[in-house]
């Protein structure tokens, strides 16, 4: 006899055998009793559940020729037989993922005013959310008033897609997730029945491996039957979970490599370790899963205390963002360890962030017995790496200060014997205080000094080519609470970059974690705001007054500028914006 998978060859028959869905059975039950069965019904839950089964059934009592007094088909007679064996005229299942176009609802509702041989022509239509809207509208008319001998069955796995129409035109039942506590006797009493009786090991594998979906749990006893035992899979879970809540970044990559190297695919190791967490988490918080055995609800627990809320949560963010991006990415083992990379680098640098607040000079620059400025969020965590170049009391003067700028090319015999001008030293006890420079403000996160080394990488870097030529040098003079003033270098002309502002403003904002406005400065130091227009020079003046004069003078047939004076603008106009490409589209204006 040909081999036959257990969810098919123990498939309920009767409406006792449906597990973990009492409400829905105790439901059809008196209707079949008292003969109050409605036209149509819509069904819907998880995969796995029991509506299709479920409506088998109900189409064999509605023409069982020996109904017993409880509402349950005999399951002898030729009426009940023809239905389990897929060969009754009054049972129709189509399955609306292929059948979905308006012709085939339109011949089903023709041919359902034909009248079978049984009492009730039962249609089940399987996943009805997968019909077309055409469709749907189709059968709106025959769902409201079919034939009396006509009862329409509709299953779901994703009721919202079901129109309200047909909806409104339904008695709808939901049907949820299998509990543990029904899945384990269940699963016990098909390996008896199949004549492969399974320990509790196994009993709780396959229990665990359903996740409340009955035929998956059997799928998974059939898989435990041909392979002799439990596979190695569960193992590469338990070590990647326990690797991620100690937070060690080898054993992470360790565990995901040898589940890989198993042959275990990388989206359903994400899977079950998503699923795995989000047992810890609900257990962490005193609530534990239906469908979850003591034995794992412990194991949850213990897990759960060592990881802590926080990780546990960023962790289920990471794994549910990777496996968003797996259907589009080329390699989905590189898309799991780059996630599991970025949390626990993540992790790391949350830790570390307190160690890198100055301990000592901190107080020193703030004022004595002032509190630290509190840091927190992505703003802080960048703060703390700009501070891993050098200690905040190390911190370098600029490039030209300590030694004025005469003094550096000199190379006679009086300056080599001469003895060297006092530096201070670089230890933070012989080191005045450093009162020129502004303290940060109690609202800020970064000093002027820290956003100077992360403006070129971090600010210029993602600008476009002419906002880029314009703040490359420009130098960051002080952030105060949402306000970052910055001074040009000279002969950047202050209008251009006040437009431009509006680009460095949102970077600034992602960068420092909070609404910044930019203030530009000339190269004396007086700071224009972005939404005030800078005062124009004389210079400005008298060249926007020479534009407009040549513009009527070329507007009258006047003279125009000379060929070389037209190169000296061009030429002038590209050492002010490096990298822009120069197009001449008068060549052919004679």
């Amino acid at each position: 006899m040909q081999h036959q998978s257990l969810y098919r060859r123990f498939r309920p028959q009767r409406f006792a055998e449906v597990v973990g869905q009492p409400h829905l059975v105790r439901a059809l039950r008196n209707a079949v009793r008292e003969d109050r069965v409605g036209h149509a019904y819509l069904l819907s839950g998880p995969r796995g559940t029991g509506k299709t089964s479920t409506a088998r059934i109900l189409a064999k009592a509605l023409n069982c020729e020996a109904l017993t007094g409880d509402g349950e088909p005999c399951g002898i007679c030729d009426s009940c037989i023809a239905v389990a064996a897929g060969t009754s005229m009054d049972l129709i299942e189509l399955d609306a993922a292929s059948n979905n176009s308006v012709n085939h609802i339109r011949d089903m509702t023709e041919k359902a005013a034909l009248v079978s041989s049984g009492r009730r022509k039962v249609y089940l239509l399987d996943e009805v959310h997968m019909l077309s809207a055409a469709a749907s509208n189709a059968l709106l008319k025959t769902l409201e008033e079919p034939p009396s001998h006509v009862v329409f069955i509709l299953a779901t796995t994703d009721p919202n897609k079901v129109l309200p129409t047909i909806r409104s035109r339904t008695q709808q039942y939901e049907l949820s997730l299998v509990g543990a506590d029904e899945m384990a006797p269940h699963v016990r009493a098909i390996a008896e029945a199949a004549g492969a009786p399974v320990d509790d090991a196994v009993v709780d594998y396959v229990t665990e491996r359903g996740a409340g979906s009955v035929r998956d749990a059997l799928s998974a006893l059939d898989t435990v039957l041909a392979a002799g035992g439990i596979p190695d899979d569960r193992a590469d879970v338990n070590a990647l979970v326990q690797a991620l809540a100690r937070a060690d970044l080898a054993a992470t990559l360790i565990a995901v490599a040898e589940a890989t190297a198993a042959g275990v695919d990388a989206r359903d190791l994400a899977e079950r370790t998503a699923r795995r967490l989000r047992d810890m988490f609900l257990v962490g918080a005193s609530v534990e899963p239906a469908e979850l055995p003591q034995a794992d609800i412990v194991s949850a627990r213990e897990l759960s205390d060592v990881m802590g809320r926080r990780r546990n949560v960023r962790a289920l963010e990471a794994l549910g963002s990777a496996l968003a991006q797996m259907p589009q990415s080329a390699d989905r083992r590189l898309t799991l360890e780059t996630a599991l990379v970025g949390l626990l680098a993540d992790e790391a640098l949350g830790a570390g962030a307190p160690e890198a607040a100055p301990p000592a000079s901190a107080p020193a620059r703030g004022g004595a017995g002032a509190p630290a400025p509190p840091t927190a969020g992505p703003a802080a965590a960048r703060a703390a790496m700009a501070a891993t170049t050098a200690p905040p009391s190390l911190d370098a003067p600029p490039a030209a200060a300590p030694v004025p700028p005469e003094r550096q090319p000199d190379t006679s015999v009086e300056a080599a014997v001469a003895p060297a001008p006092p530096v201070a030293p670089p230890d933070a006890a012989s080191q005045p205080p450093r009162t020129a420079e502004p303290a940060p403000s109690a609202g800020s996160a970064m000093s002027a000094a820290a956003l100077q080394r992360m403006w070129e990488p971090l600010v210029v870097g993602k600008l476009r080519p002419v906002a880029a030529g314009l703040f490359r040098d420009a130098t960051v003079l002080a952030h105060e609470r949402n306000v970052v003033t910055v001074r040009l270098t000279e002969g950047v002309p202050l209008a251009q970059a006040r437009r431009r502002s509006n680009e460095v403003e949102p970077i600034l904002s992602e960068l420092l974690d909070q609404t910044v406005r930019l203030e530009v400065s000339d190269a004396g130091g007086v700071p224009v705001p972005a939404s005030a227009e800078p005062p124009q020079s004389a210079a400005s003046t008298s060249t926007e007054d020479a534009s407009s004069s040549a513009a009527q003078q070329t507007a009258a047939g006047g003279p125009t500028a000379s060929t070389a004076s037209q190169e000296d603008k061009v030429q002038r106009i590209v050492d002010r914006f490096p990298g822009s490409v120069v197009v001449r589209d008068d060549e052919s204006a004679d």
